[in-house]
C-alpha cells in the first residue's frame, strides 16, 4: 500500500498564497482512483461511492462559484 503526506491549504489563497491542498482537490483525487478501480473491478458498491463524490465536488464547486461572484472568495469572510 502507498502512503500519502497531504499538506492542507492553512489560511485564505488570497491571504496566505497557495501553500497546501483544498479538500475538493482530495475529492478529486479519490474519485480519480476510484473511477480507475471500478472501471477494473465494477461494482455496485463504487459507482454509487462515485456518484456521492461527484456531488460533493460539485457543491464545492457551487460553492466556490457563489463565492467568487460575492467577492470573498480566497479571503476570510463568509
Amino acid at each position: 500500500m502507498e502512503n500519502i503526506d497531504i499538506k492542507w491549504q492553512v489560511g485564505p489563497v488570497k491571504e496566505a498564497g497557495l501553500n497546501g491542498v483544498q479538500i475538493v482537490d482530495v475529492l478529486k483525487v479519490c474519485r480519480d482512483r476510484l473511477a480507475a478501480l471500478n472501471a477494473e473491478f465494477p461494482c455496485r458498491e463504487n459507482s454509487i461511492t462515485l456518484t456521492k463524490l461527484d456531488e460533493a465536488i460539485m457543491w464545492q464547486d457551487k460553492r466556490t462559484a457563489d463565492r467568487e461572484a460575492r467577492g470573498v472568495e480566497g479571503t476570510k469572510q463568509s
